[in-house]
């Protein structure tokens, strides 16, 4: 009676258990300096933005990846070093980057470039 209990048992906690393994694979697979990137991001720019790709919360703001390939990497970085000014509206926060911020955020755009 148990085993017969128990292979139904498995049968369901098994597909749960690699759904959950495999739920975060992207953040988990990134270099250090992306995946602070991304957090950065999701911190700070998933009000409006949407992370990766979809729609973003904020219908006037595109999603990360489709700004990713909006401009290229040197003009990204001198918007952010300036605070987030290039292609945005008054709607923007005002952003006070950290030690190795801009850096991180670079990186994670690039992944996202490097995706499609």
């Amino acid at each position: 009676m148990f085993k017969q209990m128990l292979v139904p048992l498995i049968a369901i906690a098994c597909p749960l258990l690699l759904a959950a393994c495999a739920t975060d694979r992207e953040a988990n697979s990134l270099s250090p300096s992306a995946a602070a990137g991304r957090e950065f991001a999701q911190a700070n720019c998933a009000g409006c933005h949407a992370i990766d790709d979809g729609v973003s919360p904020n219908p006037n703001a595109p999603s990360l990846r489709r700004a990713a390939h909006r401009l290229p990497d040197w003009a990204v970085e001198a918007s952010f070093e300036r605070g987030v000014q290039v292609g945005h509206t008054t709607q923007m926060p005002v952003f006070v980057f950290e030690q190795g911020d801009v850096a991180n955020l670079l990186a994670y755009l690039d992944v996202l470039r490097q995706q499609d």
